[in-house]
């Protein structure tokens, strides 16, 4: 029998045990570290972001773990640092390397080229962040082209200036007017968390840039130079899945999946890059919320918990929309509800259960030609807004 074919009710107990079990270790070890201090403040970042050119830089980097809830500084670093280590041990075909780093592709400086630029668009270019003079607001969603339809777009079309500066100059314009008018209009209306407005924002510019894409006469798909290496068995590939270990670091490599990278390398960089952030002041990363210890235990549960649940979705397909709750259901209710166990235990296991499915039914509806982020993000809005519902209504929150 394909080995494909064999069923599995569930993954490694194990791994879900130890995965949960590194969430808590941090949720404990942080929540008893409470250190504020002058180091780059976030409210201090905001007041200057929109005309000093520092604090944009800092602004521009801190976008690159958004999608996280972080925006931290050293938490974006360590993605962007854990990249480029997954990608050059990915080159050099090292035994190190753990998941392919963009999927494979051979595409991640590609991916990452998208993002700079789009994000340089839209920071300095077109000065977004000019907003924040004003003073009415406290935040602005600059990061969706770190996530949304540029690296989108690299991936679909492949490796050409073509498709770079394309995707890049329509991802860089779009995104911040559309998230900023549904977050202005809609979300006030409906009293969901506010990232509904910022995956719902990157499922509609993904849509009509990649409608836009397949209309431009000049793109054109280009096939990436493939990685020459031996390929694994299925065999030796369900050996390694059914251990632990691997479990594990399928849950790190959530982590970093909404960035395109998806390995788990990158996935660990970045959580400690976070630590580090809420170590140095507590009132830098996800916005001076001060809740990070409990945003991360949302987020291993509800990887964890996704990995667990559709382990044989892996086995069947390779890859499986687990890292959906990891930057949306867990931290909004978080942010949204306090930052107690309860609520981060409880969108974790709901984030889990729910999120990969839909996820998996959406992009199941895509027609050809549209990248598979679109379902995944629209996932991200629908179970964020079932899963907020859910928790309204408990007597016990």
């Amino acid at each position: 029998m394909n080995t494909k074919d064999r069923k599995y009710n569930t993954g490694s107990v194990t791994g879900l045990i130890i995965s949960i079990g590194i969430g808590f270790l941090i949720f404990f070890v942080l929540s008893n570290i409470n250190i504020v201090s002058n180091w780059l403040d976030y409210n201090t970042i905001v007041a200057n972001a929109g005309h000093n050119p520092l604090y944009k830089f800092i602004w521009f980097i801190m976008n690159f773990t958004e999608a996280q809830f972080y925006a931290g500084f050293f938490a974006s670093l360590g993605i962007i640092i854990g990249g480029f280590i997954a990608w050059r041990l990915d080159v050099k075909n090292s035994k190190y390397r753990g998941f392919d780093v963009s999927y494979g592709s051979n595409l991640w400086p590609w991916v990452l080229a998208s993002q700079l630029l789009s994000l340089f668009i839209a920071v300095f270019v077109l000065n977004y962040t000019s907003f924040f003079d004003s003073g009415e607001y406290t935040w602005l969603p600059t990061f969706i082209t770190v996530v949304g339809a540029p690296p989108a777009i690299m991936l679909l079309y492949g490796p050409s200036y073509k498709a770079l500066f394309t995707g890049s100059i329509l991802g860089g314009i779009m995104g911040f007017p559309v998230a900023m008018w549904i977050s202005d209009y809609i979300i006030p209306l409906v009293d969901v968390p506010g990232v509904v407005s910022n995956v719902f924002t990157m499922a509609i510019t993904g849509i009509l840039i990649c409608a836009i894409c397949k209309a431009l006469p000049w793109m054109e798909m280009v096939p990436a130079k493939p990685h020459n290496r031996k390929e694994k068995s299925q065999e030796e590939t369900l050996k390694e899945m059914e251990k632990p270990l691997w479990s594990v670091r399928r849950v790190l490599a959530d982590f970093s999946e909404a960035q395109f990278y998806g390995n788990e390398i990158a996935g660990l960089l970045v959580v400690l890059g976070v630590s580090l952030d809420w170590i140095l002041n507590m009132n830098h990363g996800v916005y001076g919320a001060g809740v990070i210890p409990a945003i991360i235990l949302s987020q291993f549960i509800g990887s964890a918990v996704g990995v667990f649940l559709y382990f044989n979705k892996y086995v069947e397909k390779g890859w499986y929309g687990t890292y959906v709750p990891v930057v949306s259901v867990g931290p909004a209710c978080v942010l949204m509800f306090g930052s107690s166990i309860g609520i981060a235990v409880i969108a974790g296991i709901l984030g889990g259960i729910i999120g990969p499915a839909l996820a998996e039914y959406f992009c199941d509806k895509l027609p050809e030609g549209y990248h598979p982020t679109i379902g995944n993000v629209t996932s991200m809005g629908v179970t964020t807004i079932i899963v907020s519902v859910i928790i309204k209504v408990l007597p016990w929150f």
